[in-house]
């Protein structure tokens, strides 16, 4: 069972990653090496295509999302919070305009 240290490790560990990395879109199998890399290879916590990290019995303990100005972000999920067992939906895909303003606004960082 991962520890709280090691839950915050991971989530730390794929937000600085993907932010270092400026990505555009979450790759989940990109992402689940980057957990398993800060867990030392332990494939205790699992990413889902929607963005939410998994104990190994299945509850979701964290969400990872980018927002709206392009910072992604990876939080500890309550797991008594209301319809927390619900997948994060992926987000929609950009049009040639939204993408090009997106990097514009990244580029310009």
């Amino acid at each position: 069972m991962a520890t709280d240290v090691q839950i915050e490790r991971a989530l730390a560990t794929v937000a600085g990653t993907l932010n270092d990395h400026r990505l555009e879109r979450l790759d989940a199998q990109a992402v689940q090496e980057i957990v398993a890399a800060s867990l030392a290879g332990e494939p205790e916590l699992t990413v889902d295509d929607g963005g939410g990290l998994h104990d190994e019995t299945g509850a979701r303990i964290g969400a990872i999302r980018r927002t709206d100005s392009g910072e992604w972000i990876a939080d500890r999920q309550n797991p008594a919070a209301e319809r927390s067992q619900t997948a994060i939906p992926s987000p929609p895909p950009q049009g040639k305009l939204r993408r090009a303003v997106t990097k514009l606004k990244v580029g310009s960082s």
